[in-house]
């Protein structure tokens, strides 16, 4: 199938219920702020942090899997409920998603440090050479830092570093997307079994991934542009024809994934 194939499907099936979907997404924002702002109850910036950081890992990452388990049942021809946002926290999904939700955060910071290592390098070097090198940290030494980092060479490499951590990232997300959809499609199987089969579905249509996800850019400036609110359109969008991509991928490959 082709990438407009995808996004196709996606407008039929939200056909009718764009509204309902953006809601729920309003909803899940919503949620969002309320719960995080249960961390300032107490006064001590430390255990705010401390809170905030076991809201995000246990609560809020419930949500955006929820959003993921509605385009797959909005696919497959159901109607959107409020209620299906809760839907994470049932027995059989929360533990195995929030342990999906934890390896995903790992492996991206992980991309993350190993991309932007060699900026470190470059940085850490150039601040090195104008404190130790130049003998303290004078206004001009601090000048010489700044033309370093702002040398052709350094913004050339953190663009390309930009751009690699984002195609990257994108196939990784894609990735542990597929995993959750695997996970609500066949409960019994583990997480590990849902990564490896996730990656098996997805390994030599990368290409056709990446694609899908660009060409969704310009609606999400546009939804940016239109008082971020488009958003709450476009992003159903992207979560449904992405779920569409897995869907494909599941019918070509089923006997091959041997469930």
């Amino acid at each position: 199938m082709k990438v407009g194939e995808y996004k196709k499907i996606a407008r039929d099936r939200l056909s009718g219920q764009w509204g309902i979907n953006a809601g729920i997404l309003f909803l899940s924002v919503l949620l969002v702020g309320a719960v995080s702002q249960i961390s300032s109850i107490v006064s001590n910036e430390n255990a705010q942090s401390l809170i905030s950081n076991l809201l995000e890992i246990f609560v809020l990452f419930a949500f955006s899997y929820s959003l993921y388990y509605i385009a797959l049942y909005v696919l497959r021809g159901g109607h959107a409920e409020l209620g299906q946002l809760f839907v994470i926290f049932q027995k059989k999904y929360y533990v195995p998603i929030l342990l999906l939700n934890i390896i995903s955060t790992v492996v991206q910071v992980l991309i993350g440090l190993l991309v932007f290592i060699p900026l470190l390098i470059q940085g850490g070097f150039a601040l090195y050479f104008s404190l130790v090198v130049g003998r303290g940290a004078s206004v001009s030494n601090g000048s010489k830092l700044l033309d370093l980092l702002g040398s052709g060479g350094f913004i050339f490499l953190l663009l390309a570093s930009i751009i690699i951590f984002f195609f990257v990232v994108a196939i990784v997300s894609g990735i542990f997307d597929f995993a959750a959809w695997l996970k609500f499609d066949f409960p019994e199987l583990s997480i590990l079994d849902c990564i490896k089969k996730a990656w098996f579905l997805i390994k030599d249509r990368f290409g056709k991934f990446i694609l899908l996800q660009l060409s969704f850019i310009g609606w999400i400036i546009l939804g940016f542009l239109a008082l971020v609110i488009g958003l709450l359109f476009v992003i159903p969008y992207v979560n449904v024809a992405n779920a569409a991509f897995y869907d494909q991928a599941l019918k070509e490959k089923m006997d091959e994934l041997a469930l």
